[in-house]
């Protein structure tokens, strides 16, 4: 198995907004399958341990993305979730600084480097890996930077091969010889017009003998209580996770219009926004729990990240981007387009 990835571990609760902006980054550079998130994503009756050995199985470097939350994050309990055997995050790092995985410390929104003390035993070796900080007011500098060092670690990702060259023109082709047309011949159109329409009046004649002797069937009393397939597509079957795959129109609380196309696999969902000149303005990624889809937000134009909650209301969704670092919050709804 090739173990030239890159692994990115993060908490949802802490950085997930700078996790998300630097994979798509990343996946610019080295490839979109050379990249991949933690495994908070597996999939249902997978165990997570087994998963955590498959993905560092394929990496050869683990990027901790540790924002000022990273450390006190806690479980429904109080309980500090970096100290729980169990957590996702500790296994991650744990295991790839115990494979001697590079491991690279992230910091993100002002964080610091935790202390000895703060970590549990099996963690504490992560003080002593030298940080690069990424700061959002030269978030492409910071980037570029981290990539390459990555370029060390794992090599350049290949460049693709050039496009082909198009076949020559064939010559042309040599012009047809005519000889002159007998009489059938430039006249057949108008011998078969005549039968044609000789037919056509005996079909007639036939048609009204046979419409005399018969009931009238009306083929729309049939189909009026059908449904009618146009551009709207069958339903689709009924699942306890609603389908968002598609574009989808949204109306903020200016009155202004945008469209969200999504990509959906089971409850994860990602999505791109697109103004009405069909630019790319922003994107998104989140989760469908319990009726309500939730999770990041980032303006490709402004570079400014958030997050946003949707809750479904019959066929639309309607909920709100929150801005943090402006601290406004934007209303919007959507609707299939």
């Amino acid at each position: 198995m090739s173990n030239n990835k890159i692994f990115v571990s993060y908490r949802r609760q802490d950085a997930s907004g700078e996790a998300g902006r630097l994979v798509d980054h990343l996946q610019e550079v080295f490839g979109e399958n050379s990249v991949f998130l933690d495994v908070e994503t597996i999939e249902a009756g997978l165990d997570f341990v087994e998963a955590i050995d498959r993905a560092l199985n394929s990496c050869k470097v683990l990027i901790a993305m540790i924002g000022p939350h990273w450390v006190n994050i806690k479980d429904s309990e109080g309980n500090p979730r970096l100290f729980k055997e169990d957590d996702f995050i500790r296994l991650e790092i744990a295991a790839a600084l115990k494979r001697d995985i590079r491991v690279i410390p992230v910091l993100v929104n002002g964080a610091v480097m935790p202390s000895a003390d703060q970590l549990p035993e099996d963690l504490k070796p992560l003080t002593r890996r030298h940080a690069h900080e990424i700061s959002s007011s030269r978030w492409k500098y910071d980037c570029e930077q981290l990539t390459e060092v990555l370029e060390k670690i794992v090599g350049k990702a290949p460049k693709p091969a050039p496009e082909p060259k198009p076949f020559p023109s064939p010559p042309p082709k040599p012009k047809p010889v005519f000889r002159k047309k007998s009489w059938i011949e430039r006249n057949y159109l108008w011998l078969l017009g005549g039968f044609v329409l000789i037919s056509v009046i005996g079909l007639l004649i036939d048609a009204a003998e046979l419409e005399e002797s018969i009931d009238y069937y009306d083929p729309i009393e049939e189909v009026v209580d059908q449904p009618i397939y146009g551009n709207t597509p069958p339903q689709e079957p009924s699942s306890n996770i609603p389908s968002m795959a598609g574009t989808w129109i949204v109306i903020g609380q200016d009155g202004r219009q945008a469209w969200w196309v999504f990509t959906q696999q089971g409850a994860m969902i990602n999505f791109i926004e697109y103004d009405v000149a069909s630019n790319q303005v922003a994107s998104g990624r989140g989760m469908l729990e319990d009726g309500e889809y939730h999770g990041d937000y980032f303006n490709k134009m402004n570079g400014a990240t958030g997050k946003f909650n949707l809750t479904k209301d019959g066929n639309s969704w309607l909920g709100d981007i929150y801005f943090p670092s402006t601290q406004t919050t934007f209303y919007i709804s959507l609707s299939r387009n």
